[in-house]
């Protein structure tokens, strides 16, 4: 076989697997702008990067067959919009390996102290259009954002609500804020939830906090029996105290209506005494004398030699 001939055979060979491998990237090229779009989904076309549509119906397109110009022309972006992202969001809680408050970061209270703060954020997409092109570093955006709300929202609690019972008022405030932060830079995405992970007092004074909680705790204990101890022994006092004053009111009515009867008893004995003075005495010694003999019981009449009684009981 002749040198120029070899030579020829493999050119026409490469020349054959390079038109093959051409057709191949140009058919790839081609069909670079048929996509499908899966469930949950939602896809913007930009068109030598500017986007294709006059209306918002026209510029986003659903799950579903999409064709487009081949990659070189139009650029598909497809964005999960039933997707629920989750983020940490640790500005105020680094996890430094020291532990310190200047290295890990913190929020002020409105009372002056200081707290270590870290959240869980999960949102949602809401608009593709403005998420495309708007959206770059979209957690970098969500951290600044919840951690500024943070910091606004802290100032306004006190540290011993923020650690015990308004956790979730302090999360729904942050939320609010937040979602007020976003909607003004209008990234397109939108804020579901807000969860405290951490909150907790920074590793330095974390035992001191403790101890000052434990006290509290007791403080709170100990004014509750008190509370419970009073709740028993003065309605117990009163009771006794309305029992004796009834009965000293009762005794009272009884003895003035006593007197009043004796005072009765007089007035009338007197106007009988001023017309029949001698009558009246009498009748009272002989009613005086009747009832001390019921109460001695047996009498003995005696006489002396001048033949006068005499009482012997």
């Amino acid at each position: 076989m002749k040198k120029g001939s070899l030579f020829t055979d493999i050119l026409q060979a490469a020349t054959k697997y390079f038109s093959v491998i051409v057709c191949v990237v140009v058919v790839c090229i081609l069909c670079s702008g048929i996509r499908v779009i899966k469930s949950g989904n939602q896809a913007i076309i930009l068109r030598m990067g500017k986007i294709v549509g006059n209306t918002y119906e026209q510029q986003v397109h659903g799950p579903g067959l999409l064709l487009a110009f081949p990659y070189i022309i139009d650029e598909v972006i497809v964005v999960p919009t039933d997707k629920v992202f989750e983020q940490s969001v640790t500005t105020h809680d680094s996890g430094s390996a020291t532990g310190k408050t200047s290295e890990t970061g913190y929020v002020m209270t409105g009372d002056n102290n200081i707290a270590v703060i870290s959240a869980s954020v999960k949102y949602t997409v809401s608009d593709p259009v403005k998420y495309a092109l708007k959206v770059k570093e979209l957690p970098s955006i969500i951290d600044a954002c919840v951690s500024s709300a943070m910091v606004s929202e802290a100032s306004s609690v006190r540290v011993d609500s923020l650690l015990t019972d308004e956790k979730d008022v302090y999360a729904h405030a942050v939320l609010q804020r937040s979602t007020e932060k976003l909607n003004a830079i209008d990234v397109g995405v939108r804020l579901s939830s807000i969860e405290l992970t951490k909150v907790a007092m920074p590793e330095e004074v974390r035992e001191i906090y403790e101890q000052v909680n434990s006290a509290t705790v007791q403080f709170s204990t100990t004014i509750g029996v008190a509370n419970q101890y009073k709740e028993k022994v003065i309605p117990a006092a009163k009771a006794e105290a309305d029992t004796i004053i009834s009965q000293a009111n009762t005794a009272y009515a009884e003895k003035v209506a006593d007197a009043n009867k004796a005072l009765a008893e007089f007035w009338g004995v007197l106007e009988e005494y001023k017309t029949n003075p001698e009558g009246v005495k009498t009748r009272i010694y002989s009613q005086k004398v009747t009832e001390f003999l019921d109460k001695v019981g047996t009498v003995r009449m005696v006489t002396d030699a001048d033949t006068n009684l005499f009482l012997n009981p």
